[in-house]
């Protein structure tokens, strides 16, 4: 070479190579809190937009998280389009979060579908955690909870019904739970809620609640994809639950009316009270002046 190299710019060499790497053993050393990052738990990969909404495709859910966790641990992450979820699929995981930060994982996420359902008036399911929270339950468990024999009675029905849907030894086929399941709580509840006499909506009310628990479970494309006014409009899900809606809010107001009308005839007594007859009591007492 016809000129020498100055000696600083051989020593800026190096050193641009090597910064780089001090960033980078940084950003690795530096604890999660001080860096203001949550400590997350590791996942499976994951496509984007998606996320690991493919781990899913062509299976059960519940089942493909299950071989998911076989292959990941007991605790891991996973991103359902926009969504985040950490999934407990261990008895010490599912404690850690049920049991032991029990107040921290109290409030349960309300995504757009739940607010169309509800609509500001989120009830013991989707109440944050709280005085109200803790108000409901208590009316719940002691109201609605306790009613032993209507549990027992609808208990004995569900057996019934999945005994006469049972194969015979000889056929193997599936049993669909599903169905089942979802008459046995939608006549429980309604049982609970409005008693075991008669009452001229008590069909449309127990066709409303299994068309409501049937709906329930799926994952909606607006709930994958909360931010999306898009999402929202080409999925069928919005419409069919304000028409469900509508319908419940109409059946309610029936059984309310009904429930008034029977009290102001003096029907009944203490022991034929069901849910609708405690809050109506209740209302009464505490908040006169509200509907």
């Amino acid at each position: 070479m016809d000129a020498d190299v100055p000696l600083h710019l051989l020593l800026l060499v190096p050193l641009l190579a090597i910064i780089p790497l001090i960033l980078f053993a940084s950003r690795r050393l530096t604890p999660p809190e001080s860096s203001g990052v949550a400590r997350l738990p590791p996942g499976p990969w994951a496509l984007p937009v998606i996320g690991h909404l493919h781990h899913l495709a062509g299976a059960i859910p519940h089942q493909a998280l299950r071989d998911l966790a076989r292959r990941r641990g007991p605790l891991m992450l996973l991103r359902f389009g926009e969504v985040t979820a950490v999934v407990a699929s261990s008895p010490d995981a599912a404690r850690e979060i049920l049991k032991t930060h029990d107040p921290a994982f109290a409030s349960r996420p309300v995504g757009p579908m739940s607010r169309l359902w509800f609509q500001g008036s989120e009830g013991l399911v989707f109440a944050p955690f709280g005085d109200a929270w803790r108000q409901l339950r208590k009316i719940c468990t002691q109201e609605l909870l306790s009613a032993r024999r209507v549990r027992q009675d609808e208990l004995g029905r569900l057996l019934r019904a999945m005994a006469s849907s049972s194969p015979s030894p000889s056929e193997r086929r599936p049993v669909n739970l599903t169905e089942i399941i979802a008459a046995y709580i939608a006549d429980s509840t309604v049982r609970a809620i409005i008693g075991s006499r008669p009452f001229k909506g008590r069909d449309a009310c127990l066709k409303l609640f299994e068309d409501m628990f049937r709906m329930r479970p799926g994952l909606s494309l607006p709930d994958l994809f909360p931010s999306s006014r898009l999402a929202m409009l080409v999925s069928r899900e919005p419409d069919r639950i304000k028409r469900c809606r509508r319908e419940m809010l109409q059946i309610t107001d029936t059984v309310i009316q009904e429930h008034r009308e029977r009290k102001a005839a003096g029907e009944g007594d203490a022991e034929d009270e069901d849910l609708v007859d405690v809050l109506l009591g209740l209302q009464k007492k505490w908040a006169p002046s509200t509907r």
